[in-house]
C-alpha cells in the first residue's frame, strides 16, 4: 500500500521550484530544473511515510517544524555522501610530504604554538578527517611537543552520527594500506573500527555552510579541505563560502578543493601553488611575498612607456589595456 502511495504522488514544476528554492535559501544547495526527478525520487518515500498528500504540504511541514528535525531529515535526503578513506591520493601526498613540512618549518622559525589546525568542511561519514588524522599522527610522531586540532563538520546529522561511531566496512576501505588498518583500526567481524587515539583527534559538529556566521566560528586554520562539496552550490553561495574560508585561514594557509574543481570565476583572493603532487590554493602571507613588488614595478614602467607613446601618437593602444589586465593577475608559485 505504501508503495502505491509513493508511486501515485506526483510532483509538478511548481512543487519542485518551491522545494528547490527553499533548499537553496536555507542550505545553498542548488538543483537545476533537470534534477526534478532526482528531488522527487528522494522525497517521495518520506512524504508517504508522514502520510502527507502533497509536496506543498510537506514543505509547510518542514518550514513550521520549530524543532528543525524535519529540516535535518530533508538535508539527509538531499545530500550526496559518496566518500572513502585516502580519496585522491595525489592531493594527500602533497598534504603529507609538502604542505605539512612547510607549515611545521614556518611555525618553528616563527617560534609560535606547536599546533596544526585542520578543517574538513563537508566531512560526510568521517573518512576524510580520519584519513587526515592518520597522516598527521604519522608526521608528528617524531616531533615532541607538537599537537593537532582537526575540526570536521557537515549539514547532515545522520552522517555525523556515523562519523562519530567510526565503524566502516566494504569499498570505503579499499585505499587503506594493510599497515594502517592494523595500526589505526580494530577489526570486529566484517567491520573496522577507528581506534580511540585517532577518534580523539577529530571534533565533529553540525554546520550549514550557507550561514557565514557558522563559518566564522572556525578561525586560524592552517589547512582547509573542502573537496567535492561546493559542486552542489550555486555560484553566488560558492563565492560567499570561499570568502569565509579565506578569512578562516591563517596567512600562508592552504585550501584544498576537489581535483577537478576550480576557483575561476569564484575568487581571486588565493594564490595557486604548483606542488609536485597537486595544485593547491594558498592564502598569501604578505611577509613572505617577494615576487609581486618586482612584477608591479615592471608593469608600472611598461604602463608609463605605453602611455607616453600613445600620447605622442594621439591615440590609445590595446597594449595599455593588456597591461592593466596583467597587473591584476597574481603570480603563480612553483614549489619543488
Amino acid at each position: 500500500m505504501l508503495e502505491n502511495k509513493t508511486q501515485d504522488l506526483d510532483m509538478n514544476r511548481d512543487d519542485f521550484l518551491m522545494i528547490r528554492d527553499y533548499i537553496h535559501e536555507k542550505s545553498g544547495i542548488f538543483f537545476a530544473e533537470n534534477k526534478m526527478y532526482l528531488v522527487k525520487n528522494r522525497l517521495s518515500k518520506r512524504v508517504s511515510e508522514l502520510s502527507i498528500k502533497t509536496y506543498k504540504d510537506y514543505l509547510y511541514h518542514v518550514k513550521y517544524d520549530t524543532s528543525m528535525k524535519e529540516f535535518h531529515h530533508l538535508m539527509d535526503l538531499m545530500t550526496t555522501n559518496e566518500t572513502s578513506f585516502f580519496r585522491n591520493e595525489p592531493q594527500l601526498q602533497s598534504f603529507s610530504k609538502e604542505v605539512l613540512p612547510l607549515i611545521i618549518d614556518k611555525k618553528q622559525k616563527e617560534g609560535g604554538a606547536k599546533t596544526i589546525k585542520i578543517w574538513s568542511a563537508g566531512c560526510s561519514t568521517g573518512e576524510e578527517p580520519y584519513t587526515l588524522a592518520m597522516i598527521v599522527q604519522e608526521k608528528l610522531a617524531t616531533l615532541p611537543g607538537w599537537k593537532s586540532e582537526i575540526v570536521a563538520n557537515d549539514i547532515s546529522e545522520e552522517v555525523l552520527q556515523k562519523a562519530r561511531k567510526g565503524e566502516y566496512s566494504g569499498i570505503t576501505l579499499r585505499n587503506i594500506v594493510p599497515t594502517y588498518l592494523t595500526k589505526y583500526f580494530t577489526k570486529s567481524g566484517d567491520k573496522y573500527i577507528v581506534k580511540p587515539e585517532i577518534k580523539a583527534m577529530v571534533k565533529f559538529s553540525f554546520i550549514n555552510l550557507n550561514q557565514p556566521r557558522m563559518i566564522s566560528l572556525n578561525s586560524n586554520c592552517d589547512v582547509i579541505f573542502c573537496r567535492n562539496v561546493m559542486i552542489y552550490f550555486s555560484d553566488e553561495v560558492k563565492k560567499q563560502i570561499v570568502r569565509g574560508y579565506y578569512n578562516s585561514l591563517r596567512p600562508g594557509g592552504y585550501f584544498y578543493i576537489g581535483h577537478s574543481e576550480t576557483l575561476h570565476g569564484i575568487s581571486k583572493s588565493f594564490k595557486l601553488v604548483y606542488f609536485k603532487n597537486a595544485l593547491v590554493y594558498q592564502k598569501e602571507d604578505s611577509g613572505t611575498s617577494k615576487s609581486r613588488p618586482a612584477l608591479s614595478a615592471t608593469l608600472a614602467g611598461a604602463r608609463k612607456h605605453v602611455t607616453q607613446r600613445a600620447s605622442s601618437q594621439g591615440a590609445t593602444t590595446g597594449a595599455s589595456k593588456a597591461i592593466d589586465l596583467l597587473s591584476k593577475i597574481k603570480p603563480m608559485t612553483v614549489k619543488k
